[in-house]
């Protein structure tokens, strides 16, 4: 739970202003928790607001006025986000950020909470600075299909996220540690992943991604879709842009390159006449690029028991905390044909570094594996060893 409030005599910018913004505090009528690829929408009544986010997450918190301008975003000793990571009561931490004051675009509590119920490192927050424009830009998105509403009140919201994606070598198989390549072969793929709510759907496969306004591409395709009525969410689709054979050596690395997406707004068209303006943050891979490094444990028989992961930075030799850099990590296991495996997703509560299969299983035909995995900002990472 997170919670604060805005007394009277705190509503005006405090300070010099730092921004062209018109807007005060007391103009706030509601608070957008953005954490991950997901969001919710919390109204201030009274002066006072609450809202929840999942533990684990990265969660900014976007204040807005009753027809969703922009006003500011929360940040605490220079970050513009709330690491919800080890957390002094767990699942069951109150932050109550206490009185709020408005300077330029920075909404600034009067109990910060780092360091008390979030228990976070000094590094760790010059990391959380670096990226800490991202959710600023996704703010915008709260009204794609620019009707005044935020999307998510009808169940029309739209998420869009990075996916990358980047070979790494082979996998450790009982007492044979796992190689790793060597960095001269490191390739990184990207993918642009839009999720939307239940309330949106389209047909035959029409949808369809162009942008940026600036300096459009006109090489996007879709990469692919799928509609999920019975799942969290209404669809799923992804979009490329095809750059060319790989120079790296490998059967996955074989197809063509997929080049990467600049910052800047897109719009999404369903059905050819639904248009939908997206703001999209290029985060840099660098951040929360993990080798999350699998080896595999058989029985007398060769069956797979269990798998147990670990994990580095890409120098190879920084072992790092999965729980400072993901929020859940899940195991695919594929033949040249088809997929054989797909372990439930790991999390800090079940944890992240080993899970034992219900049944053994046959893996004479396991051609490559790809580590799945979240990283705090709601990115997606899939590290393939074959």
């Amino acid at each position: 739970m997170i919670k604060g409030k805005i007394q009277a005599s705190n509503q005006i910018k405090s300070g010099p202003t730092k921004s062209d913004n018109p807007l005060n505090l007391s103009d706030a009528k509601k608070v957008l928790l953005f954490y991950g690829s997901k969001y919710s929408l919390s109204d201030i009544i009274d002066g006072s607001f609450t809202g929840y986010a999942e533990m684990g997450s990265t969660t900014a918190l976007v204040f807005l006025s009753a027809d969703n301008k922009y006003i500011g975003n929360l940040s605490a000793s220079g970050l513009n986000v709330l690491p919800l990571i080890s957390l002094k009561d767990g699942d069951n931490t109150i932050i109550d950020l206490s009185t709020l004051t408005l300077d330029g675009n920075m909404v600034i509590p009067a109990h910060n909470p780092l360091g008390d119920e979030i228990n976070i490192t000094a590094k760790e927050i010059d990391l959380l600075k670096a990226v800490g424009g991202y959710y600023e830009s996704l703010a915008k998105n709260i009204d794609a299909n620019n009707d005044g509403i935020p999307d998510i009140l009808d169940d029309k919201q739209l998420s869009i996220y990075t996916v990358f994606a980047s070979e790494m070598g082979h996998w450790g198989l009982n007492g044979t540690e796992a190689s790793i390549i060597d960095t001269s072969r490191f390739y990184t793929d990207y993918m642009i992943m839009i999720d939307g709510g239940k309330g949106l759907s389209f047909s035959d496969g029409n949808i369809a991604l162009s942008g940026p306004e600036v300096d459009p591409y006109n090489d996007i395709s879709l990469h692919g879709f799928r509609l999920t009525p019975d799942g969290p969410q209404g669809f799923l689709s992804s979009f490329k842009r095809d750059g060319g054979p790989h120079s790296a050596v490998g059967s996955l690395a074989a197809g063509n390159i997929s080049l990467p997406f600049k910052r800047g707004t897109y719009t999404l068209t369903l059905d050819g006449s639904r248009p939908y303006t997206l703001n999209y943050a290029n985060i840099s891979s660098q951040y929360y690029m993990v080798l999350a490094i699998p080896k595999l444990h058989t029985n007398s028989e060769g069956k797979l028991v269990s798998i147990t992961l670990e994990y580095k930075l890409p120098d190879k030799v920084t072992i790092v905390n999965p729980v400072n850099m993901l929020t859940d990590v899940m195991v695919q296991l594929s033949s040249q044909q088809n997929q054989i495996y797909q372990s439930p997703r790991l999390t800090n509560e079940i944890g992240f570094t080993s899970y034992t299969l219900q049944t053994p299983l046959e893996i004479s035909s396991l051609d490559h594996i790809g580590v799945w995995y979240n990283d705090l900002l709601g990115n997606q990472y899939v590290i393939i060893w074959q």
